[in-house]
């Protein structure tokens, strides 16, 4: 089986700060080259990957800045094969924002873009990609890949059926941990950390990362880290850190 290369370009929720740029992660297979959100952390992404000779493929869990506001970095890429670019309902309307008085429009990147409205379910994008609704302050999609592995995707939720869903017997379950150890609000639903490593435990996912940290709430990447403490069922739970890179 082919090797899966992550990098967490991204793993600060809210804004970028000492401890990150906002969310984006890339998925590099032999095939395809899969990215999650486009927050500030997308305008790393040519640094590594100066060019990118396979299809591309961009996928939005939903339209908070800080997971679009790396759009306006799109001109330095360059996707030899296209960018095609997913997302939940209401996604068309970035169209309206990747251009004048944002950034360059699309129609004058050196590169061609679709983008394209995914339904709730299954879908086939050129490899399987399941969605389901997850649960915040507005419509946001959770992604299932099947890669050869399965990398499940859920950012700026609550608890919710769909992360089960998602991550049944994933081999890498990536969440959300804006909030800190024993936080909650219902009224702006994200995890906590005990949230979903239990979220996690119940879908039987072999591996659980934490990313989309809130910048005014762990302030030092030693907050993160001290996650850990919470005990043993913290162990082996990858805590996401910018510029990390895990195979698979």
């Amino acid at each position: 089986m082919s090797e899966i290369t992550l990098v967490f370009f991204g793993t600060n929720g809210w804004y970028t700060s000492k401890t990150g740029y906002t969310t984006c992660i890339t998925i590099d297979t032999p095939d395809h080259f899969i990215i999650l959100d486009a927050g500030e952390g997308f305008s790393k992404i040519p640094e590594r990957y100066p060019v990118i000779d396979k299809p591309a493929f961009l996928f939005f869990s939903h339209f908070h800045l800080d997971h679009i506001s790396g759009l306006h970095t799109l001109a330095r890429c360059r996707f030899e094969r296209g960018l095609s670019i997913y997302g939940p309902p209401g996604v068309q309307k970035l169209a309206d924002f990747i251009g004048y008085p944002y950034t360059i429009p699309i129609h004058e990147l050196p590169f061609p873009v679709t983008i394209t409205e995914l339904a709730e379910g299954r879908n086939d994008c050129g490899f399987p990609v399941t969605t389901a609704f997850l649960v915040h302050t507005q419509p946001v999609f959770g992604y299932r890949f099947n890669l050869g592995k399965i990398i499940a995707f859920c950012t700026d939720t609550g608890a919710c059926d769909g992360i089960l869903t998602l991550g049944k017997e994933a081999d890498l379950l990536i969440t959300e941990c804006a909030y800190l150890p024993g936080q909650e609000n219902p009224g702006w639903p994200h995890l906590n950390p005990e949230v979903a490593v239990r979220l996690a435990q119940e879908a039987g996912a072999k591996q659980l990362a934490l990313v989309h940290f809130a910048a005014d709430l762990y302030t030092s990447l030693e907050q993160r880290l001290s996650i850990r403490n919470n005990g043993p069922q913290f162990s082996d739970v990858i805590i996401g850190m910018d510029d990390m890179v895990i195979k698979r």
